[in-house]
């Protein structure tokens, strides 16, 4: 009895003092295992950031065309506007076309000018 005592004894004592140490072999296992954790980390980061980096590019891409067009779009209603302003100031007077009707169409026309520039988004989504 007393040696088993001293025999418990004995190996509390070497695991207090370090003798005894989990295996090495695990221990270099689990840092490898974390040096590869920590790799696949870094790895899965960067492709994330550089997948971002790409959808910002193809974003910004999109927007140019979409305000193109929309810059397209604008500069043709200006024209057809501006195009129907001088057929309507070039209108002769006569009895079914009064210089009264003549202004209102004009006014009419000029309104629809300065909403197509303060607004073109919401000008088009009226029509």
């Amino acid at each position: 009895m007393n040696f088993i005592k001293w025999i418990a004894i004995s190996l509390v004592g070497l695991l207090a003092v370090g003798a005894f140490t989990p295996l090495p072999a695990v221990d270099e296992a689990r840092q490898a295992y974390n040096k590869m954790v920590e790799e696949s980390v870094k790895e899965a980061d960067e492709y994330l950031q550089e997948k971002e980096g790409k959808k910002k590019v193809a974003d910004a891409q999109a927007q140019s065309e979409q305000d193109s067009a929309l810059s397209e779009k604008i500069q043709a209603e200006v024209q057809r506007i501006q195009a129907e302003k001088d057929t309507v100031s070039n209108r002769g007077l006569g009895p079914t076309f009064s210089q009264g009707m003549k202004d209102n169409l004009l006014e009419q026309l000029q309104n629809k000018l300065d909403r197509l520039t303060s607004d073109p988004e919401g000008y088009f989504a009226g029509q």
